[in-house]
């Protein structure tokens, strides 16, 4: 230098620029940083009610019961459906997965009870809309191939359990992790 003083090898920043310790130093932080954010949304995730399923997309087909392909869940948490939704609320009869589906990527959850006598569908739909008050997109529902259990599905995730093992708090649960978020 022209004072007649050497350069600190330490330096933070030099003439032209950052040093390359400092460089290092930002390069090694933010390396850090995403593997936190990495590990706390995978915890997060984790702690999710239901199993999550890889998403099948949200491709619109022309009409229920239109061809496609299978999907990865029973009931689907994704994948192909018509572009309208079921009025929110609860039913007696079974409806197509393909009308269902929207209303999931609408931020909807589908509460499916087994399918079975007027009694029986009478008890199962008081007993998910008591625990359902108070959610706004929600949809109660038979299902034929349901034995004797319930499933709650969002997009992507679906819970199953006994229906003898019924749990209000467990319907909440669920409700309150994933009803209201859209996927469009």
């Amino acid at each position: 230098m022209s004072n007649g003083q050497e350069p600190v090898a330490d330096s933070p920043t030099t003439q032209n620029g950052p040093s390359k310790r400092l460089l290092w130093l930002i390069g090694t932080v933010a390396a850090a940083l995403i593997v936190v954010l990495v590990v706390l949304n995978t915890v997060d995730r984790g702690q999710l009610p239901g199993q999550e399923f890889p998403s099948q997309g949200n491709q619109h087909i022309a009409d229920i019961g239109a061809s496609h392909p299978d999907y990865n869940s029973d009931p689907p948490t994704s994948g192909w459906h018509v572009g309208r939704l079921a009025r929110w609320g609860s039913y007696d009869y079974v409806l197509p997965d393909e009308l269902l589906i929207h209303n999931m990527e609408d931020g909807g959850v589908i509460l499916w009870y087994p399918f079975g006598t007027v009694d029986e569908n009478r008890n199962h739909i008081e007993r998910l809309e008591q625990a359902a008050r108070g959610y706004q997109r929600v949809v109660i529902a038979p299902r034929d191939n349901l034995s004797d259990e319930f499933a709650l599905s969002a997009w992507t995730r679906l819970e199953r359990f006994p229906v003898d093992d019924y749990d209000a708090e467990r319907v909440r649960a669920f409700l309150e992790a994933y009803e209201g978020i859209d996927h469009h």
